[in-house]
């Protein structure tokens, strides 16, 4: 039954995916396109193969996710860049533990929720970009993979870090779904999170 719910939720991902990815066009960075949520999936894969003690495939994805991350960070702006170099140097931590053999599911699952909130940090100001830019539809796909983000991070967070993540999630989601609102006041939404970020409340600093 396990393994029939995990299909489902994997068929499912993938649907969004692709609902989403038809929005972006060829030419458009990584934060537009399905590339984004390379790093989900691979982190995903690594806790799954990690809890079936299938460490050295669990290192594998977790590598690779790494270097998913790195390419995103060729598209992003330096602010950005700044958060999610810190997000990446927590999962090579990680990684370096478990060449070690020392394996720990919670720091992993930490390290996870810390490279999500950075990569939806990165995306509200990839949209907060086009929506100045009066790019709207970029900026909504923008704002649909910082959502994908966020909610992949409570697949790997519990207790008060998990309430964060349930905020910011619905904050994105009424974003998305109020279309009467003005550039303005969707700029002044968007650093108002943007804020929440950069004190911390999602975990992406140090």
């Amino acid at each position: 039954m396990k393994v029939f719910g995990y299909l489902g939720f994997v068929a499912a991902f993938f649907l969004t995916l692709f609902a989403i990815h038809h929005f972006a066009m060829k030419s458009a960075p990584s934060t537009l396109t399905a590339d984004v949520v390379e790093p989900d999936i691979l982190l995903s894969n690594s806790k799954k193969y990690f809890e079936e003690d299938a460490h050295q495939r669990s290192m594998e994805h977790l590598y690779r996710a790494i270097q998913a991350i790195e390419k995103i960070e060729q598209d992003i702006d330096d602010d950005s860049k700044k958060k999610v170099d810190k997000a990446v140097k927590s999962l090579k931590n990680i990684y370096s533990e478990m060449k070690h053999d020392t394996f720990n599911i919670k720091k992993l699952n930490e390290a996870s929720v810390k490279a999500l909130n950075a990569l939806t940090y990165a995306e509200l100001k990839v949209t907060e970009h086009f929506v100045e830019s009066h790019e709207l539809d970029k900026a909504r796909v923008a704002l649909q993979y910082g959502m994908l983000h966020v909610k992949n991070a409570l697949m790997f967070s519990e207790g008060v870090k998990k309430e964060y993540e349930i905020k910011i999630y619905a904050e994105l989601d009424s974003l998305l779904n109020h279309d009467h609102f003005t550039d303005k006041q969707l700029i002044e939404h968007l650093e108002k999170m943007i804020n929440e970020m950069d004190e911390g409340e999602l975990d992406i600093t140090d």
